[in-house]
């Protein structure tokens, strides 16, 4: 019966060092890990960005017209007298929707106000529209909210 206590106490020692080896390699972060992960993380930040339709309509005419999606401009086309379309690639790390607008004459800043009212279409998103309100000229920006 003396065996018995010393076989049991071997095999939970047994099992102990087992499940530690086991906790370790769940918990280590590796070199091929990493790497793994890196090439995922760059594949979904590629597939990140969606393209979109741009619409800005103003109140009045301006002299300076800027309009800015994360860090790229978007070139705009008008339409009719005071609305532009365009078109731009939206990329979710930096959605910022950024819009400067100048008077015609540069004595006349501040004192008329002026409205944009801005529409973006977003594949696979639905439409968002906000409106810029400000005295003379604007110098705003809107979070997108996908």
């Amino acid at each position: 019966m003396r065996g018995s206590p010393l076989l049991r106490t071997f095999l939970i020692l047994a099992a102990l060092v087992v499940s530690g080896i086991g906790f370790a390699r769940l918990t280590h972060i590796g070199t091929s890990a990493t790497a793994g992960q890196g090439e995922e993380v760059s594949a979904t930040t590629e597939s990140k960005l969606i393209p979109a339709k741009i619409y800005l309509s103003l109140s009045r005419p301006v002299g300076f017209l800027e309009i800015k999606i994360g860090e790229k401009k978007v070139g705009l086309t008008r339409v009719e007298q005071w609305d532009f379309i365009g078109t731009a690639t939206i990329d979710f790390s930096n959605p910022i929707v950024t819009l400067k607008t100048l008077p015609n004459d540069p004595k006349r800043r501040g004192g008329a106000r002026i409205f944009a009212k801005l529409v973006v279409e977003a594949d696979g998103k639905e439409t968002f529209t906000h409106v810029f309100d400000a005295d003379g000229d604007i110098d705003d920006f809107v979070e997108l909210p996908f």
